[in-house]
């Protein structure tokens, strides 16, 4: 699917936005994705390591306790080759795709969600602007040493009133010609690593750089710790992954040399969020791994506690739990590992994708978790199990790099940018029909087409037929519900985040059922369909259910409770909170 234009450029194609338009391009989706041979080979061996490593020195429990990790475990991930798995071998590391780093993280996470939190603070988000934008002088003096675990990275983004809105970022950054150098101050909140990170990836506001205009662009430094002005807070006390480090940086007119500039001044911004975009999905690829450990570690409990002579698993209630966990998981899985496919094949515009797997993935993690608790009763509130630690450890995911409420906004505005501005085309073209007949007739085209022929998933296999039809029914229906929400509410649909979330999670619950479809087809194009019973029942049951929850999201954009939503949250708000009789 070609990507939509953008003024004379034409944007990187993008499987998620076209979900918006009432698209499924399959051949951006089949085959699912796998990893070359080779590299799956290196990719074991790597795990092998790891494996042992951890079961003799990850105690997450530990960790927990004490609210540290100690600095040797984190040298010796370096050793283990853990902290360098994505920078390119031409500078020390592994230079794996993103798809065997994310399997790293998964394995991480099943052992201790500290552990995966520092390494991906240093890997996902720490380093990345300098594999992604660095130039080779910057990359040969940072990377090596950085792959190897003698400096650890951080990210610098977040500050006391400035999270996702980055307009409000206070940090500076001045040039001083005279010495070369910007002069940095301001203070950066909640840095993971930042308490013995040697190299800060610092954004900061710039004037009069990037598009020159008066305003103020955003601009990215490489700042290493020894600079005079940099300063760390006491590590922060947290209700989960107690075990990495959290800090508030401070920095105090730093003089950053000028060559420490990373990419283009006043790119910034732009900078900052594909940096992201890698890290949700490496933050989801280790929901993946804890609701994997929470599923296995609840069914060994199951399958042993006796009441009312059975097993608590041949109760109903829990089955109910079991099969929620593990339809969750298997779609969240294949959403991340369809996602790094699309990230690793190159030139693709992955960001709603990976927005999409951080929310779905991170809500997934969190139901699972609570289950597990629930269905081991006593022992899962007992903190000599593991399963409070994961319910602590699990909560931050919805926070972490972006809340799941600002990426539904962006996944809802931003796919619903190229149907708005169709729109505008169409209304304009109306003006003027004569000399526009042949957009207009398109336009007509497609929605005829919509609303009378429900196209057909050719590359799914017949064992899923009707799960695909059903797929491609409201893949369809998404893109008339956008339309209508769009004519209703024009520009103001900005501020119906009412609307928003709706249109954002059946987007996310398409995306996550044209995973399945992907991935299960795969498995049953290569071991057949007998050897392919759990996993066809388990896309099955996802279907069934995700389809009934876009049904009903999509409807309630037209029949909703929205006023009186409003209205009560108003009155709570206005009354200082809780105050009836």
């Amino acid at each position: 699917m070609a990507g939509p234009t953008t003024g004379t450029k034409t944007a990187p194609p993008s499987f998620a936005r076209g979900l918006f338009m009432g698209h499924v391009d399959e051949s951006l989706i089949f085959p699912f994705p796998h990893l070359g041979a080779e590299e799956k080979e290196s990719l074991d061996l790597v795990l092998e390591s790891f494996t042992r490593f951890a079961k003799d020195r990850l105690d997450g429990a530990r960790f927990d306790r004490e609210m540290e990790m100690p600095l040797q475990v984190i040298r010796d991930l370096g050793e283990l080759g853990v902290l360098g798995i994505t920078v390119p071998e031409t500078y020390g590391g592994f230079g794996f795709s993103t798809g065997a780093y994310c399997r790293i993280m998964e394995v991480v996470c099943r052992y201790c969600a500290a552990t995966a939190t520092v390494v991906g603070g240093h890997q996902s988000i720490g380093i990345k602007g300098i594999i992604l934008f660095g130039t080779e002088e910057q990359k040969k003096e940072f990377l090596p040493r950085m792959a190897s675990g003698e400096w650890v990275g951080a990210y610098a983004l977040t500050e006391p009133g400035s999270g996702s809105d980055a307009a409000a970022m206070q940090t500076k950054a001045v040039y001083d010609k005279a010495a070369d150098v910007w002069r940095i101050s301001g203070r950066k909140q909640w840095i993971t690593n930042g308490g013995y990170a040697q190299v800060f990836t610092v954004f900061a506001r710039t004037e009069g750089v990037g598009d020159g205009k008066p305003t103020k662009s955003i601009s990215c430094f490489l700042v290493p710790r020894d600079l005079p002005g940099v300063s760390t807070t006491p590590p922060m006390h947290k209700m989960g992954i107690r075990g990495s480090n959290t800090v508030d940086v401070v920095f105090d007119n730093v003089p950053v040399p000028a060559r420490n500039l990373l990419g283009k001044p006043g790119s910034g911004f732009k900078m900052a969020m594909e940096i992201l975009n890698t890290g949700r999905l490496s933050l989801a690829a280790g929901c993946v791994g804890a609701a994997k450990e929470m599923i296995d570690r609840s069914v060994a409990h199951a399958v042993e506690r006796r009441a009312f002579g059975h097993t608590i698993s041949e109760f109903e209630m829990i089955r109910g739990k079991f099969a929620g966990m593990m339809a969750d998981t298997y779609a969240a899985e294949a959403m991340v590992y369809l996602t790094t496919g699309l990230c690793d094949r190159g030139g693709m515009d992955f960001s709603l994708e990976s927005a999409m797997c951080k929310v779905f993935a991170s809500e997934a993690l969190w139901r699972t978790v609570n289950h597990a608790v629930q269905i081991n009763g006593g022992n899962g509130y007992m903190s000599e199990y593991p399963f409070e630690r994961y319910l602590r450890d699990a909560r931050i995911n919805l926070i972490f790099e972006g809340t799941n409420e600002i990426l539904r906004h962006y996944v809802a505005l931003a796919g619903m940018q190229q149907p708005g501005e169709t729109l505008k085309e169409v209304g304009r073209a109306l003006k003027e029909p004569v000399g526009h007949i042949g957009l207009l007739t398109d336009f007509a085209a497609q929605r005829i087409k919509r609303a009378v022929h429900t196209p057909k998933l050719d590359q799914v296999h017949p064992a899923l037929e009707a799960e695909a039809e059903r797929v491609s029914q409201w893949t369809q229906n998404l893109a008339s519900f956008v339309e209508s929400a769009l004519r209703s509410h024009g520009r103001d649909i900005v501020e119906r985040e009412y609307i928003q979330e709706r249109v954002a999670d059946s987007a996310i619950d398409l995306y996550a059922m044209l995973a399945l479809l992907s991935r299960t087809t795969a498995r049953i194009e290569a071991a057949g369909v007998d050897a392919s019973e759990r996993e066809i029942r388990l896309t099955q049951l996802f279907i069934r259910q995700a389809w009934r929850r876009v049904r009903r999201n999509l409807a309630q954009i037209d029949s909703n409770d929205d006023e009186l939503t409003t209205a009560v949250a108003a009155s709570a708000c206005a009354d200082g909170g809780y105050r009836l009789g």
